[in-house]
Parts: C-alpha cells; structure tokens; sequence
C-alpha cells in the first residue's frame, strides 16, 4: 500500500464501511418498526421478525454502497492495460486510413467518383 491512490481508496473504503455498519442498522431498525406498526397491531414474533429482516437488509445494502462507492477510476496515465498501447497494439482495432479526397466508397464496396 505504498501507492497513494491505493491508500487513498483503502482509507476511504474503511471510513465508508464503518459509516455503513453504523447508519444501516439504525435506519434498518426505523424502517423496520415503522413496517411493524403499520402492519401489526401487537409487537409479537411477526414484529420482531420484521425488525431483524430490514436491519439485516438495510445493512447488507449499506455494506454494498459503501463498497461501491468508495471506488474510483484510476489517475490518467495510470489505468490498468495489458498492453503499452492498448489500442494502437490491436491490430482488429487500428487500421491504415487511405481516404483518396475524390472517391469514396458506398455501403455495398463499391467507390464512387465524386466531384464531377
């Protein structure tokens, strides 16, 4: 981790999952006892059910936007490649352009003269 893009992401990775397991299951617990009132009339089984689940989702969802929102696209210049030159060492990719300013081809291959 010497890298300092790689340590800006680790602290930032450690600062947003930590912020998740905080914030999610608190709001997990609100959404949760708002379900449950709404829906049943007494806080019995079904109602301590209903708490876990939306603590446990909203969690697991909060780990998940954490964990992709604490990526970021790597500095210019730095991206990974297998290549030097990712596009000009694909030959499928790179072509010679040999346009002659008085033809041009049509969609079926033909060229056609333009001009006159």
């Amino acid at each position: 981790m010497s890298d300092p893009s790689t340590r800006r992401i680790g602290d930032r990775l450690r600062r947003r999952i930590a912020s998740a397991l905080v914030v999610a299951p608190l709001v997990g617990l609100a959404i949760g006892a708002v379900i449950s009132a709404v829906v049943f009339d007494s806080w019995g089984s079904g109602s301590v059910m209903v708490l876990l689940a939306a603590v446990v989702a909203t969690t697991l969802f909060g780990l998940l936007w954490a964990g992709y929102s604490s990526l970021e696209s790597p500095d210019p210049g730095r991206e990974p490649s297998d290549t030097v030159r990712p596009i000009a060492d694909r030959e499928d990719l790179v072509r010679e352009e040999s346009i002659d300013p008085q033809t041009r081809d049509t969609e079926d291959g033909a060229a056609t003269h333009q001009g006159r």
